[in-house]
């Protein structure tokens, strides 16, 4: 059998078409995902909730039609709405610009040589969530004591980011979004057109019906017992 043939398990046209819808659904959770992920305090969350997200879909997707591109397509698309989400709402919420003071610095130990940690605290007194950061002028513990300008969420959802960040691409990040979202249904489509037609041509696929022969064949035994 060539490789990526289906002729033993393709499924009724029923069951493809629902396997598709499900599919074609699937970007929203991708995105809620993404965002989710911008939160240092749900990263490690999203982070295994996207890696199954992923993995989930491109098997429904493999399930709809399996062919050697779908695999590599949901993949990469894939990942590219999930991060590229995340990376458009952590663009659009750029926070607030605010003076932060270092309070204390310690290290760990790094591939490279030591990683230096800072521990902040708003200048105005005011709470600050996500107070320890790594890099954004935490260079070493001379900076204990240091004033600096900080991009703050006011929200806390997200961490400080540095108040020179760039968001000039917000625009192309936001398309590129729309693009991958846009490949990842007509992806789908794809699959679906495939799988149809892959159930047309087994008329013997799992979960079809097949109670009009045998009915006939009563029907021809009942006939036969009567003469």
């Amino acid at each position: 059998m060539a490789p990526g043939s289906r002729k033993n398990v393709a499924w009724p046209p029923h069951v493809v078409r629902r396997l598709a819808r499900t599919a074609a659904l699937v970007p929203l959770l991708m995105v809620g995902i993404g965002v989710l992920g911008t939160s240092p305090d749900w990263f490690p969350a999203a982070l295994i909730l996207g890696l199954l997200t992923v993995a989930l879909a491109i098997a429904v997707l493999m399930a709809t039609a399996t062919k050697g591109w779908v695999f590599f397509a949901g993949l990469i698309i894939g990942l590219v709405v999930e991060l590229g989400s995340g990376l458009v709402f952590q663009m659009q919420s750029q926070g607030q610009r605010t003076e932060v003071r270092i309070t204390s610095v310690y290290t760990t130990e790094g591939k490279t040589g030591p990683i230096y940690h800072c521990r902040l605290k708003r200048t105005d007194g005011r709470p600050m969530d996500h107070a320890d950061i790594v890099g954004m002028g935490c260079n070493g513990t001379e900076d204990a004591g240091t004033t600096e300008d900080l991009l703050v969420d006011p929200s806390g959802w997200l961490a400080p980011q540095p108040a020179d960040a760039d968001f000039s691409s917000l625009p192309v990040g936001v398309v590129g979004v729309g693009v991958a979202i846009g490949l990842w249904e007509l992806t789908v489509w794809q699959t679906r057109r495939t799988g149809l037609r892959e159930a047309a041509a087994n008329p013997t696929a799992p979960g079809r019906s097949s109670g009009a022969k045998p009915s006939a064949d009563n029907r021809s035994k009942k006939k036969r017992k009567r003469r």
